[in-house]
């Protein structure tokens, strides 16, 4: 009896739970990803007074090349999330006290934990709210949410393993590759399969039934013969193709009832010779309905990609009110530089787009699909090609190295691909856009979003494709001057807002600094960054992201900085606000990451939890 109270009692709170109440339910706030919440006590006159309300050590070292992509979730005065170390834990949100933890190693052989996180899935009113989680070795179980108890009731006692019917034929993982999405009784799941070599397990999404455990649905990333689309990968290419699928979160539209996956890169990744043709669904934003997976819609970002330009971000739900109609939209930012904004339940380009001509590859026996889509709103996030002029002029010795490496490179604007010869990329693969996506102030109408701006010197060199077919394997060096920082004019990291009324970028500011840049009198640079911003009601913006290890908050009218306080590490995450025992925190997870850049403090070990609050 006293569960079923409070499953009846989850159930009653679904309305408040999903963007209307004091919690961050899922990792972008609401299904949709909007990351904006309706709190509105710490507000721009305010913000200036927080304070760190307490700290949580995981225990975990931080650091790496990506560091810790998660973002904590919070329901009913409770976070959630998933450490590197193979624990689940639960915190009092008020006081970053332990409540309950779970150790995924009693249930996985490997210790394997949840790389991105936990998602939370209320029940249906027979059984209580629980904390859903995918391990990155292929196994889905299910936690009590108030207790931490596994619950045994599905699959073999408790845990699905998502490899049967995916690893038999090739072997070797299955790791999913974000946090499940959420619809209804279903756990939606696409796994990140690895981005070389021609063969290897598909990247098909699937939908798991959560009080049967039981696969309800799967979509083909790669069409099979006699389906939609079969010929883009030419005669045979399709056959036995590995991937593509979806490391990034999928976002869910409650209302009418899609997901929408944001899948990855063909394979081989920079070398398309085995597969002619724009290479269906890689790339792309697939629309699916969610509680089929049939296919809506499709919107391909990048024809055959050769560049490793895989939509590299959950897309973000939108409402555009252009010329007094309202459409519902999603935006997607991609690491190309392009921010797509599209019609929601068709895919069009709200503010049109065009397929333009661009350069061909050298490779032998390779070649670029001859246009690629280019968004006519808004104009590019981040630069996506450069001219001799455009190198850095931070000093003098500064523009001499750059323009050296620049005069030895083959740099052909837009698109220019990896070829035999040495060229200069932008961006480079790591973006543009960064991997957590926009955010959008409903009440602004306003969509923001964080990019880098750095290119890469780059080059193809022979290799084999998982030792049977020839191919090429991408050779990536910085673009970068004596003293480490980037070859191109700054900026190098931005946030801007833009107008989902008009497509136009209202502002955009520097995001970061290089102190010891500053020091000598150099604007701002900003830096390259990870992580994404959040919004809330009262009117403050709150980002980590940068390589200088800030944490800082903004005005999302006008991008004023309004405050920052140094972290122990990076957060190449998105932060979380909530609100608990009638006050708001604002929390991030600081736990290294960008790794590959230069760092105005030195890398830090620690993997920290943080929040804030007014005194």
């Amino acid at each position: 009896m006293k569960t079923l109270r409070f499953s009846l009692l989850a159930a009653s709170m679904l309305p408040a739970l999903f963007g209307q109440g004091a919690d961050w339910p899922n990792v972008g706030s609401d299904p949709g990803s909007t990351r904006y919440s309706r709190l509105t006590q710490i507000t721009p006159a305010n913000v200036g007074k927080l304070v760190r309300a307490w700290t949580y050590n995981t225990g975990d070292p931080g650091g790496g090349f990506r560091g810790t992509e998660a973002t904590p979730i919070v329901i009913g005065g409770l976070m959630y999330f998933s450490t590197p170390g193979a624990k689940v834990v639960a915190l009092n949100a008020a006081t970053g006290t332990e409540v309950w933890k779970y150790d995924l190693k009693a249930v996985t052989p490997n210790g394997r934990g949840a790389k991105y996180g936990v998602s939370f899935w209320p029940g249906d009113g027979r059984t209580p709210p629980r904390v859903v989680v995918a391990t990155t070795d292929g196994l889905l179980i299910q936690l009590d949410a108030k207790t931490g108890q596994l619950f045994k009731g599905v699959g073999d006692n408790g845990v699905v393993d998502l490899k049967v019917g995916m690893v038999e034929r090739y072997g070797g993982g299955y790791t999913p590759g974000a946090t499940p999405a959420i619809y209804k009784n279903l756990a939606i799941i696409s796994p990140t399969t690895g981005e070389q070599g021609r063969y290897g397990i598909a990247g098909d999404p699937r939908a798991f039934d959560l009080q049967t455990g039981k696969e309800a649905w799967r979509f083909h990333t790669v069409p099979q013969p006699g389906e939609p689309e079969f010929s883009s990968w030419g005669p045979d290419g399709w056959q036995d193709r590995r991937g593509p699928g979806a490391w990034v979160p999928m976002t869910v539209d409650t209302a009418n009832g899609l997901v929408f996956v944001p899948l990855g890169n063909a394979t081989d990744q920079n070398y398309g010779g085995s597969r002619p043709g724009k290479n269906l669904y890689a790339t792309s934003l697939v629309a699916l309905d969610a509680a089929t997976g049939k296919l809506k819609w499709y919107y391909q970002t990048t024809h055959h990609d050769i560049y490793d330009w895989d939509v590299n971000a959950p897309p973000t739900l939108i409402e555009v009110t252009k010329d007094g109609k309202k459409t519902p939209a999603v935006a997607q930012s991609t690491k190309v530089g392009y921010l797509f904004i599209l019609d929601r339940l068709t895919g069009k380009a709200v503010f049109g787009d065009e397929e333009r001509p661009i350069p061909n590859t050298d490779a032998p026996g390779d070649q670029t699909w001859p246009t690629q889509p280019f968004p006519l709103k808004p104009e590019p996030i981040s630069r996506v090609s450069m001219t001799r002029e455009e190198v850095s002029k931070i000093s003098p010795e500064t523009e001499k190295t750059c323009k050296a490496q620049y005069d030895k490179l083959v740099q052909m604007g837009p698109y220019t691909p990896y070829g035999m010869m040495p060229s200069l990329v932008f961006p480079s693969s790591e973006g543009g856009g960064s991997w957590s996506g926009a955010s959008f102030d409903p009440v602004l109408g306003y969509i923001f979003v964080n990019t880098r701006s750095v290119g890469t010197l780059a080059k193809l060199n022979p290799t084999m494709s998982s030792g049977i077919l020839p191919s090429y394997a991408k050779q990536k060096i910085p673009f970068e001057d004596q003293n480490g920082y980037p070859c191109s004019a700054p900026p190098w990291g931005e946030l801007m807002a833009v107008s989902a009324a008009t497509g136009d970028i209202v502002w955009r500011v520097p995001l970061g600094e290089y102190k010891d840049l500053t020091a000598k009198g150099i604007p701002k640079t900003g830096t390259p960054n990870a992580g994404g911003p959040i919004i809330t009601a009262g009117g403050v913006l709150f980002i980590g992201a940068t390589a200088d290890l800030m944490f800082r908050a903004f005005d999302p009218k006008t991008g004023k900085e309004l405050w920052s306080t140094q972290l122990e590490n990076s957060a190449v995450n998105s932060p979380l606000t909530y609100q608990a025992n009638g006050k708001q925190y604002v929390s991030v997870w600081a736990g290294g990451g960008l790794g590959d850049f230069k760092t105005s403090a030195p890398g830090q070990k620690t993997n920290l939890i943080v929040a804030y609050a007014l005194p």
